[in-house]
């Protein structure tokens, strides 16, 4: 590819300097606000001129007759960049037109009455305020609140700085920002067009506002209509295509549904979800944070081929009946959040088959994952998902597996229509938590040691077989004789001479092998932030923890600010203890060897259809 034909797909925004763009019909209305051009300025600002072009999303166009550019996709960034100029400018001359076909107002407005904006945001004046004015009450729809929210925004951001400053950043704007220039027809004829997008997408600045494929495929599919169809025709076509690109891509940000479909992490701050969708489809993946379904298309254009656009909503409506189907909903899902499939191979998996054989597959995967085996050092294979087998130490994803799934199986059997949170579980990132501490040597202070010795005495004493472990507490407790149980001072501070030391140790050894603290017996899901907060401290205080944050539904983080937060329901259920059986335990201050007992025959009963050792049982 030449160089020249490389540089001419990056456009400075001085180039735009007298062009007229027409905003057909089809297009969704003006609906930056302060966030988005707050953006857009502190990035300006600090992008230096060492750095090169600053490179905006593509400005997708095609030129008329009259010499005037349908925007076909970049009417927020054209519009924008138009109101900051005019700002800087202090005049709407010498800049470019943007006529909006449809909406009179809007188009009359950004003409006329634009550059009086400025007396009126000096002053601070609210919406309500403005359109109350004689002569503007009819510019009252929701374009114009956009334009003046973004336009007031511009000037409050630009307050404080002199004269110099606005002088050096319109010449940053109009020579250093550079839109993607993308012309639908031009590039036709480009037959190097495979290569120089794929430029264009790999040189794009990092850190920037991202680019997604889906607005070049949206450009794609739009004059895919606009080629085969008569003009009638081809404005319904596009229309019906738009609302119905906007009803995926609103559904798409629903973090339920989002969090439920979505297995790369990469697709989470993309501003255009439907990427993925492409993606799916297509059977693209994400290379170096780079989308590449737009190839695809572009390609199948260039040729006359069909893009399908029927294939892309069935796809979608396909997930969506997964979503609304209580039974398909869980499974996919924890399929999907537990890596064992991925959604592409899922969808695969779906294809040719009724409703009840695809569900009978997503068990045969669940199954399989839970079949899984590892080599002992005797040489004999052993079941990984056997719950005797499983020790946080060395199988922690499989333990949390276990876990999900047990939270999970809980909405299956549930009659209501609750569904398990597949979103918080990733947003809020949960983890495996210790129901006793994982390491009691690592209790906060002396007085927890001592209270932990203390609970753990009561039940050794009442089992016969630990006889001795309930003689050693006794002997070691001797050493904590004066010590209150809310004494701070860490281990340290008591001095131990090494004879003490030793006996504590070994102290902690016996009862952690014997409780099985790394057992699946003591573990429970827990999202991070309240995991945190409980740390290594014993059962009780745990316990008043959680069943406090899950009354409250919310907590103060450290910097004062409210965080809700969700406890998963068996997590709350074991702390409560609503899985013990006996009633002496279920008064108990800690959570003892019965307790433990209990919960694992709960899980047992719960999953026994997954366990391979206890299927058929």
């Amino acid at each position: 590819m030449k160089e020249k034909e490389q540089i001419n797909f990056f456009r400075p925004v001085s180039s735009l300097i007298g062009k007229t763009f027409i905003v057909k019909d089809y297009q969704r209305g003006y609906k930056w606000e302060s966030k988005e051009i707050l953006e857009l300025l502190n990035d300006f600002n600090e992008h230096s001129e060492n750095d090169g072009k600053y490179c905006l999303q593509p400005v997708i166009v095609r030129e008329n007759e009259d010499g005037s550019l349908e925007l076909i996709d970049g009417q927020q960034r054209i519009t924008s960049l138009y109101l900051l100029l005019v700002f800087l400018k202090k005049s709407n001359n010498d800049i470019y037109y943007i006529s909006y076909e449809t909406r009179t107002e809007s188009k009359e407005f950004l003409f006329h009455k634009i550059i009086e904006l400025n007396q009126y945001v000096e002053t601070g004046l609210k919406w309500e305020e403005f359109i109350a004015i004689d002569g503007f009450e009819k510019y009252d729809n929701v374009d114009i609140y956009h334009f003046y929210t973004v336009y007031k925004t511009i000037h409050d951001w630009f307050i404080e700085k002199d004269e110099d400053f606005k002088i050096n950043f319109l010449e940053k704007v109009l020579n250093i920002v550079h839109v993607i220039w993308y012309d639908i027809d031009k590039s036709q004829n480009n037959t190097s067009i495979d290569v120089s997008a794929e430029e264009v997408f790999l040189n794009l600045n990092a850190g920037k506002i991202a680019l997604t494929s889906s607005e070049l495929i949206k450009a794609l599919f739009i004059l895919e209509c606009k080629n085969n169809n008569s003009k009638e025709i081809y404005k319904l076509k596009a229309t019906e295509l738009a609302l119905e690109w906007d009803q995926i891509e609103n559904k798409l940000h629903d973090n339920s549904f989002w969090f439920f479909i979505c297995d790369n992490d990469l697709y989470n701050d993309s501003s255009t979800k439907i990427d993925y969708i492409f993606d799916i489809v297509n059977k693209r993946g994400v290379k170096d944070g780079v989308l590449h379904s737009y190839c695809v298309y572009e390609k199948r254009f260039r040729l006359k081929e069909d893009l399908n656009w029927l294939e892309v909503k069935n796809t979608f409506n396909k997930l969506l009946e997964w979503y609304e189907d209580k039974d398909l909903y869980h499974y996919v899902g924890f399929l999907i959040v537990s890596k064992i499939k991925s959604l592409s191979s899922i969808i695969t998996m779906s294809k040719g088959i009724s409703k009840s054989d695809f569900k009978k597959k997503l068990l045969k995967s669940i199954d399989k994952e839970f079949e899984k085996t590892r080599k002992q050092e005797s040489g004999s294979d052993y079941y990984v998902y056997q719950l005797e087998n499983l020790d946080y130490r060395d199988s922690r994803k499989e333990c949390e597996n276990l876990l999900i799934l047990l939270n999970i199986n809980y909405y299956i059997n549930n009659l209501s229509d609750n569904k398990f949170p597949f979103e918080l579980y990733k947003l809020e990132k949960w983890s495996v938590e210790h129901i006793n501490p994982q390491n009691p040597r690592e209790f906060d202070n002396v007085g927890s040691i001592k209270n932990w010795l203390l609970s753990n005495k009561e039940y050794f004493t009442k089992q016969n077989k630990s006889l001795s472990i309930s003689k050693q507490i006794e002997i070691v407790l001797i050493y904590f004789d004066k010590i209150d149980i809310n004494d701070k001072r860490k281990l340290s501070e008591l001095k131990f001479d090494k004879t003490k030391t030793t006996k504590l140790e070994e102290l902690i050894e016996a009862i952690s092998n014997e409780l099985n603290l790394h057992g699946i017996s003591n573990l429970a899901l827990l999202d991070r932030n309240s995991n945190s907060k409980l740390g290594n401290k014993l059962f009780l205080e745990k316990r008043e923890i959680i069943l406090k944050l899950d009354q409250d539904g919310k907590y103060m983080d450290s910097k004062n600010n409210e965080k809700k937060v969700f406890i998963p329901i068996c997590t709350k259920n074991v702390f409560s203890k609503i899985y013990t059986t006996d009633k002496n335990s279920v008064a108990n201050s800690f959570f003892g060897k019965s307790d433990m007992d209990s919960y694992f025959e709960f899980i047992e009963n719960q999953l026994k259809s997954f366990l391979p050792n206890l299927k058929g049982a």
